[in-house]
């Protein structure tokens, strides 16, 4: 760890850390400061809650690495956490950091230097971000803002410069100056503008904070700045456990951000339209989406807790847009999920389930379940197309697997991740074998192989409800292990209904007489192929050619 933190030189900069979004990488930030900074500085974390567990190996990490712990209140926004402790701030500069960054060497410095040679009252760095320390690409190199007058009020444009661009692109043009805003993920302030008791508004706390911030700054007199030379990764992409999801929804909830943004607009005299709100609408809705396997918008949890029945399994595109449209999913979503029901028929055509209804069949009642419960369109997608690398091509063969995912590129934007899920499901046997045993609670669940699991439970679902393990022989479906992590998966992402109606399905079909279609048939066929086995891997070849 960093020698400067034994030092008795009076810092310049005291380092206020606070909670984002998630509480998993807050450790990783702080060993990252002090691994990296030479400048005198201290460091004080803001505690709004965090797990007993982070609280225990923070304590033993404070034996090697010097920082104060303050408890702010349960839940507490960071912004009322700024304003509590910005009263008790000595230095003449202070940075404000969220607690999922990591630093480059020499950050501080550079911040430093840049409020003292050019008067700066907010300095922000080179936002890169991405999954680890290595980070590529630019998340914001400086706030663009624009305010215009517009009938005695304002309209207010802002978007961040260089955003998703490699930074080989454009590092050599990048130089410092003043720019509109700098963000919350690591801002220096200087004491004129952090003593100020207008800064941290108790009202502006989801959205737009850091950009009342800069405005305030530029009340005072003071510009906010880009200083390039300073460079933290925002650790946007790391891995999700199901465990941060219930902070990670208060955080970006849509009544927050919008509660903010009202005050905000009403601050300032903005206009409450797209063009000054739009964007940041929009940043909280694919926000939520990115991480969160459930939808957010209101209709969409209409029937979350309720156990579904046979009669709301829907099998055809009319029934899941239907379903659709009755969850509040917009156009766009049904838009997509029509072309995913177009690639679905493609890669399942002249297949048909052990129980004799069409494949495609089975594929659109995976997706109703989905839908029934409110799950995002990207989980819809994935329970749409599910089968895709089983069924679609060899996963033996490479150039079979790669024709199938270039098939994903139909559905745009979310293709890719909607790929990597299905293709994640392809292989969860393995994926099973290899960390199910070592779970200890569904609170520990990675987020990619909870998504996986939830899959489970919607197939599982699907084949009850529609009776197909009632008219088969088939015996592979979940149990043991892996049904109870699916159940756990359900419940701790937020649809307990959905494991109650695991249960419940296959309850119901104990008390069924035997309704065979066939004793033999336990895979999906083709009609006149004797072997479903060598049905599929016909059918795997010929997808491929």
């Amino acid at each position: 760890m960093s020698a400067s933190l034994a030092q008795t030189t009076r810092p310049a900069v005291t380092i206020v850390m606070s909670f984002r979004e998630r509480w998993g990488l807050t450790l990783q930030s702080i060993e990252s400061i002090a691994s990296h900074t030479s400048a005198p500085f201290e460091l004080w974390l803001l505690d709004s809650g965090m797990p007993q567990a982070l609280r225990q190996a923070l304590d033993e990490a404070g034996q090697a690495i010097q920082f104060k712990v303050i408890d702010i209140g349960p839940d507490a926004w960071p912004n009322h956490g700024r304003a509590q402790v910005a009263p008790e701030i000595a230095t003449p500069y202070a940075v404000f950091i969220d607690n999922d960054v990591l630093v480059e060497s020499g950050w501080l410095d550079h911040l430093v230097a840049c409020a003292e040679e050019t008067g700066a009252g907010i300095v922000g760095p080179l936002y890169l971000w991405g999954s680890d320390g290595t980070a590529h690409q630019i998340h914001m190199a400086g706030g663009n803002l624009v305010i215009e007058e517009e009938a005695g009020r304002k309209v207010m444009r802002e978007s961040h410069r260089h955003f998703k661009v490699p930074l080989a692109d454009v590092e050599s043009s990048l130089v410092r100056e003043p720019c509109g805003f700098a963000e919350y993920h690591c801002m220096l302030m200087r004491r004129e503008v952090f003593a100020s008791p207008d800064v941290f508004d108790p009202d502006i706390v989801a959205l737009h904070d850091h950009i009342h911030a800069s405005l305030i700054a530029k009340g005072l007199g003071f510009d906010t700045w880009l200083e390039p030379k300073a460079r933290v990764n925002y650790l946007a992409f790391a891995p999700w456990d199901l465990g941060s999801l219930p902070r990670f929804r208060q955080r970006w909830s849509q009544e927050a951000g919008e509660r903010s943004l009202q005050k905000f607009m009403a601050r300032w005299q903005v206009i409450d339209d797209d063009r000054s709100m739009g964007g940041v609408r929009s940043f909280l809705r694919s926000h939520l989406n990115h991480v969160d396997p459930l939808d957010a918008r209101p209709l969409a949890s209409a029937t979350r807790g309720t156990e579904m029945q046979a009669g709301d399994l829907q099998q055809t595109l009319a029934g899941v847009l239907a379903l659709a449209q009755r969850g509040g999913y917009s156009m766009r979503d049904a838009t997509v999920l029509g072309q995913g029901v177009m690639l679905a028929m493609r890669l399942s055509h002249g297949m048909y389930r052990p129980c004799g209804r069409p494949f495609l069949n089975h594929l659109i009642g995976t997706a109703s379940v989905l839908l029934f419960y409110g799950f995002s369109i990207r989980m819809v997608l994935a329970g749409l197309l599910h089968s895709a690398f089983s069924h679609g091509a060899s996963p033996a063969t490479r150039a079979a697997d790669e024709a199938i995912r270039k098939l994903f590129e139909q559905l745009g934007s979310v293709g890719p991740r909607v790929a990597g899920m299905v293709e994640r499901y392809d292989q969860r046997e393995s994926t099973y074998k290899e960390f199910l045993g070592k779970l200890t609670s569904a609170g520990d669940l990675n987020l990619q192989l909870s998504e996986t699991l939830l899959l489970e439970a919607a197939n599982d679902i699907d084949m009850h409800l529609s009776l197909e393990v009632a008219a088969t022989a088939r015996t592979d479906v979940a149990k043991g292990p892996v049904l109870d992590w699916a159940l756990a998966s359900c419940e701790a992402v937020g649809v307990p209904a959905m494991a109650r109606s695991v249960r419940q399905a296959r309850q119901a079909i104990h008390s069924l007489p035997s309704i065979r279609f066939s004793g033999t048939v336990t895979g999906s066929f083709f009609l006149g192929d004797e072997s479903p086995t060598s049905a599929v891997r016909e059918r795997r070849a010929r997808v491929t050619r």
